[in-house]
């Protein structure tokens, strides 16, 4: 979940993964988002 407007970000991460694999996808997609929350456009890195 993201709300840019609040500058929110949320993974259900470990709660709702089977495995740990889907854990991790979902944290790194919330690590990515954050990032983009907080770097200005000209600073981002892929």
């Amino acid at each position: 979940m993201v709300d840019k407007e609040n500058k929110v970000v949320s993974t259900p991460a470990y709660m709702l993964a089977n495995r740990i694999s889907e854990a991790a996808d979902g944290i790194e997609r919330l690590v990515h988002e954050v990032l983009a929350l907080i770097v200005e456009p000209s600073e981002a890195v892929d």
